[in-house]
Parts: structure tokens; C-alpha cells; sequence
């Protein structure tokens, strides 16, 4: 099965340029393979390098002996747009695969200055938000490689609707002739920050590597979904995980730095195919791309959060999305027009919050009384009820049908039901043969609203990305039918 011909999670929330690059004087250091990276990307050096005072060295280094151009993307230890281009088809074929993609989301997040952290790490998660800086647990991460196999993606424009919301504004520099900062304008400053026009083998700029690879990222997915011209901004106008998560977490992040220490990752959710090779994935990852996590985008626009609150909001945004689950079931998959059955399926959706942050964590990291600007009231574990459902079907399948029966609201079980009925065949009888059949193919659609407090854009679409290829899912569904021709023979027997 290919990657986009799946059902997917959609979530609306808040939350070329080339030169020189260099790390800088805290992160350096040398080895036999390598030397460390910039501040923020951890304080340990392995064997065959040594890291200076937040620095870190893998295996493989990032620059010295080892650290010339090649396949690998990289020309001296600095990042360049084949690598970045190469990391994003690395990630994107392993989800068509059905591999757990943690160790390429936990290599992509330590190569911008976001460590993984253990679920029980509470002192260091404290020490990140008081410095004001970004971090994730490994549970995060295990949900963001479920989203990523459920093809859970964020609506471009919620998410700069939301950081409307939150206050966050352009930079006076960019204030200008009218502009506001929407889902277009968000757009276009990551386009410009990208490695569009950029010589692929160029190293890009420090604070660039960052914005180029949130934007490839979409550029790719909207290569493989569809066969029109990719969005030249976002791609498909949506945004996966990684995107969401680095975008966050570099627009609230403050330029601060610690060296923290991360755990390896175990999936304990959707049961992937094993990766025994998760161990390389990540030294390959970390070699080809790395850059800071304060990124140029941050000099774009303005935060009214102390470093705190901004650190919450970044952190909150991926604990409460990633934490949730939506999940919809049909009746039947299979479909006629009326008069023939099955014409109806029955649609069951389900909306439960995954994870326990509430007790113990949450009140120890986030605070017993969080922030109104925060938006961080993680909910307790389990269904989740009271939210606000609206029903639809993806385009593959209007004209094809309605619904008669729509619940709502999810019920205290966290469910909400729907009915949708096919259309009528108006075809005579002669024209009802094999040769006059056709497939319309497509998903149920089911648009959650109001899962984040404090941002109104939170939407969920649990839909097909690509209905018209045959898509495959959690919710596919197929109605068949008779159109024969207006000069067909058969309308007169």
C-alpha cells in the first residue's frame, strides 16, 4: 500500500538561500570521525569525537575525516539541500513501508536542538521550560510515528489562525502594506526561508536548515498524494508531525541552550514492522541534516509569552494533539447505488485521549494552575466527550450520497454515530451490465472541533488524502454504480 492511499488524521491547531555554516564557539569540539555540533543538541561525545561545553559528536562526526561531501548530503559537517531532500524521502518511504519511523523523527528533533527526553524525566523538562526552550518525551514521540502511520496532518491555516489567537504577530520589518499573519503569508515567509533555487550541494546558512526542511517535507507529500503542481509554499496546505512540532517549537522557543541527555525509543502503540537498523537511521539522519532550533523564522514574528508560557504552549501543542485519538468505523465498505444493497453503512467514530499527563506529570512540569494563554488543560485519560463533530465525505464520493442520521456530539463514551445513504440508480434495467459499472471511490469524513483550550482552530479530519486512487484505510468506502452512455442502445430496449 502506498503512503497516501490511507486513511488519514488531519488536525487544524495553533499551534533559496546558501552560504557558510559553522557552529559555534560552545558546540565545537574534534575527533578521529568528527567534531560536536551547536548548542542545544546534547553534551556527550562518542568514541570517535569529542564535544565542547553543549556539543555532541556521534560516530560518524559531522565534520574532519569524515566530514566531506558525498551521498550522505553534507559538505563539511554543514547541511546542504540534498541532505535535507534525502533525510525527507528516507522518512516518507519508510512510512510506506510500514516501519516505526521513532528513530528517524527522535534524529531529525536532537539535529535541531530538540532533545527527546524520558517520559520521567521531570527535572530536566522543568529546567526546558524555565529556560524557555523546546523539548519532547519519548512518549510524544512514539505518537508522532503513529500519526505519521495514520497520516495525521495539520491544517496550515488553523495553525496560523491559532498563533493569531495566541497573540503572536508579525515583526514590524515584515508588518508592512497590509500583511497579517495567516496561513498564506506563514507560507511564504517559510518559502522564502527554504532552500528554494539552492544548489543542492551548497551548504545552507545556519538558522536555514530548519525552514528548508519543514518545507521539503511538504513539497514531497504533495509529490506523492497527487499528480497536480505542489502548492509551492506548504505543498498540500497541510502540515505533518515533524512539521508541526519543529514550527512550534521554533516560534516559542527563546534562544537559550541546555545539554540534556534522551532514551532510546520503543513504539507501544500501532504495531509496526520491526527496524533493526534504528541505531544507523539515526547517526545517517543527524550526519546529513543538523541546524539550530532557533531558526530565522523566529525574527519574523513576535511572541507576547514570557519564555515559560511560549515553552508551554510549544510543548502542550504536541502533548494534547499527539494525545489524542480519533478512530471511525464503518458498517460497510462496500456500496451500491439503491435500489441494490448494501445501500447504507453505519459510521462509528471515537475520540479518547491516549496518555496520563494529567496526574503527576503535568501538574509538576506545566504547573497546578496553568496559564489562559498556555491552552494546556490536558485532559484526563480516556473517551472524550462533549466535543463537536461534523460529518462529511471526501470528494470522491459527492453526488454519491447523504447522510440521514449525523450524531453531533460525542457521547460520554466519547462516540458519535452517523447514517449515510446512497443515491438512486436511474439507469434502466438493459443498462445495469458489467461494461456501464464504475467504482466511486473515497472515506467518511468527520471533522472534530475544540480538542485544545484556548485554540479555537483545532480541527480533526479523519479522511483520504487521495480518494480517487482507491484508497485504503481505517475508513474506506467504495459505492458502486451503473452510468451508461446517452447514445448507448441500451436506454431504448
Amino acid at each position: 500500500m502506498k503512503l497516501f492511499e490511507r486513511t488519514f488524521l488531519s488536525v487544524g491547531l495553533l499551534v533559496g538561500l546558501a552560504g557558510a555554516c559553522s557552529s559555534n564557539d560552545e558546540g565545537s569540539g574534534g575527533g578521529d570521525a568528527g567534531s560536536g555540533g551547536r548548542d542545544g543538541t546534547g553534551g556527550s561525545a562518542g568514541d570517535n569525537g569529542s564535544a565542547g561545553d553543549n556539543g555532541s559528536a556521534g560516530d560518524n562526526g559531522s565534520a574532519g575525516d569524515n566530514g566531506s561531501a558525498g551521498e550522505n548530503g553534507s559538505v563539511g559537517g554543514q547541511s546542504t539541500l540534498a541532505g535535507v531532500v534525502s533525510v525527507v524521502k528516507m522518512l516518507y518511504d519508510a512510512v510506506e513501508a510500514g516501519e516505526d519511523v521513532s528513530p528517524h523523527i527522535e534524529a531529525v528533533l536532537e539535529a535541531f536542538g530538540i532533545p527527546v527526553l524520558a517520559d520521567d524525566d521531570i527535572a530536566s523538562a522543568q529546567a526546558r521550560i524555565e529556560a524557555g526552550v523546546p523539548f519532547v518525551t519519548t512518549r510524544i514521540v512514539t505518537h508522532m510515528a503513529e500519526a505519521y502511520a495514520r497520516m495525521s496532518l495539520v491544517d496550515a491555516d488553523g495553525f496560523a489562525a491559532g498563533l493569531v489567537e495566541q497573540g503572536v504577530k508579525l515583526a514590524p520589518e515584515r508588518n508592512i502594506n497590509g500583511n497579517r499573519l495567516d496561513g498564506d503569508f506563514l507560507g511564504m515567509l517559510v518559502y522564502s526561508f527554504s532552500a528554494a533555487g539552492s544548489q543542492p550541494d551548497v551548504p545552507l546558512l545556519p538558522g536555514y536548515v530548519l525552514t528548508a526542511f519543514v518545507h521539503e517535507l511538504g513539497q514531497e507529500r504533495a509529490r506523492r498524494s497527487s499528480s497536480s503542481p505542489a502548492d509551492p509554499r506548504w505543498g498540500d496546505g497541510r502540515l505533518g508531525p515533524l512539521e508541526f512540532t519543529l514550527l512550534s517549537s521554533t516560534i516559542f522557543s527563546k534562544p537559550a541552550t541546555l545539554a540534556l541527555g534522551t532514551r532510546s525509543l520503543t513504539s507501544k502503540g500501532i504495531q509496526f514492522r520491526s527496524n533493526p537498523a534504528s541505531d544507523f537511521i539515526k547517526d545517517l539522519i543527524k550526519d546529513m541534516i543538523q541546524d539550530e532550533g532557533t531558526s530565522v523564522l523566529q525574527d519574523a514574528v513576535e511572541v507576547p509569552l514570557d519564555k515559560g508560557d511560549a515553552a508551554k504552549v510549544s510543548v502542550c501543542g504536541s502533548l494534547i494533539l499527539y494525545g489524542h485519538k480519533v478512530s471511525v468505523t464503518t458498517s460497510e465498505k462496500l456500496l451500491w447505488h439503491k435500489p441494490k444493497a448494501p445501500n447504507s453503512t453505519t459510521l462509528t467514530l471515537t475520540l479518547t485521549f491516549e496518555d496520563d499527563w494529567y496526574d503527576g506529570w503535568a501538574q509538576e512540569v506545566i504547573g497546578h494552575a496553568t496559564s489562559a494563554a498556555t491552552g494546556c488543560d490536558l485532559p484526563h485519560k480516556g473517551p472524550i466527550e462533549g466535543k463537536s463533530i461534523e460529518w462529511d465525505v471526501s470528494s470522491g464520493l459527492e453526488g454519491h450520497g447523504y447522510f440521514d442520521v449525523a450524531q453531533q456530539v460525542t457521547d460520554d463514551n466519547g462516540k458519535a454515530n452517523a447514517t449515510w445513504r446512497t443515491a438512486t440508480d436511474n439507469e434502466p434495467a438493459a443498462c445495469q451490465v458489467l461494461e456501464n459499472q464504475h467504482a466511486a471511490v473515497g472515506a467518511i469524513e468527520a471533522v472534530v472541533s475544540g480538542l485544545l483550550p484556548g485554540w479555537s482552530t483545532v480541527e480533526t479530519i479523519v479522511t483520504a488524502l487521495n480518494p480517487e486512487t482507491g484508497g485504503q484505510g481505517d475508513v474506506p468506502l467504495t459505492v458502486l454504480y451503473y452510468d451508461a452512455a446517452t447514445d448507448d442502445p441500451c436506454h431504448s430496449e
